[in-house]
């Protein structure tokens, strides 16, 4: 098992628990004792948990889980989304890539030629530019856990932009509630950018339904969903969806 599957599997144990020992972590993982406390170390230099004799707890607040931590979970579902995404893309087009693990897993799929990518994340930009796609990153203040900026500097500078599509991440989509993120700042630095663009798309897999964050920043009829697999019950509360296997609700729809 490598360090971040490790890790992931930590993160979620303080997560459901106030506190986690190291003996319930070696039983759980598998691995010697020395071994998690030097992954706990690291983890806690990062400010991912809070260590304690015997052990270790989430930092409390700490409601946005790591980028690095989230970048491996699902990762089957995330590229087969994305490689649909990317398939959205014309030459020519002028793109919003918002910041999140699966918007991440579209850009080695990206095939459009002459397109300019306007995004708030720190890995997008640098995976953009290795590329040689033309990349505008966008300033503010910088939420290092997440990698991205958001603030109102990042969102005076989306509205200097207009976007053919925004390739939106969502961390909770909830029937009653719509579309959701961990921050005000966040609801609003992406709702602004779907508002400056033609076309706004949901890019995420199925894990994020059900979820609910504590800001909304839109609503089923904002934004078409391109997820891995819909739940029932969503299927008729209004949301717009295309699955990668081309199932969708919109009629018309042309890729």
């Amino acid at each position: 098992m490598n360090k971040q599957h490790r890790w992931n599997i930590i993160a979620e144990l303080c997560q459901k628990k106030d506190q986690v020992s190291v003996d319930e972590m070696v039983e759980m993982i598998g691995v010697s004792p020395a071994t998690i406390r030097r992954d706990l170390q690291e983890m806690e230099d990062m400010r991912i948990i809070s260590r304690y004799h015997g052990g270790a707890r989430i930092i409390p607040y700490q409601d946005e889980l790591h980028m690095l931590l989230r970048s491996e979970t699902n990762i089957r579902q995330k590229r087969e989304v994305a490689r649909y995404a990317a398939s959205l893309l014309h030459d020519n087009q002028m793109i919003y890539l918002d910041a999140g693990t699966t918007t991440y897993e579209i850009i080695p799929f990206i095939k459009a030629k002459n397109i300019t990518v306007v995004t708030p994340g720190i890995r997008h930009a640098l995976e953009l530019a290795r590329k040689e796609i033309a990349t505008i990153v966008l300033g503010g203040p910088l939420r290092a856990e997440s990698e991205l900026t958001a603030g109102r500097t990042t969102v005076e500078q989306i509205k200097d932009h207009h976007f053919d599509l925004a390739l939106m991440a969502a961390n909770g989509i909830h029937d009653n509630n719509g579309f959701t993120t961990f921050s005000e700042t966040i609801a609003l630095t992406k709702n602004t950018a779907m508002t400056q663009s033609k076309l706004s798309y949901i890019v995420t897999d199925s894990s994020k339904f059900y979820m609910l964050q504590p800001a909304v920043f839109a609503k089923f009829d904002d934004a078409i969903v391109i997820c891995d697999d819909l739940p029932e019950s969503f299927r008729n509360s209004g949301i717009r969806y295309i699955l990668p296997d081309g199932e969708n609700n919109i009629s018309g729809f042309i890729r």
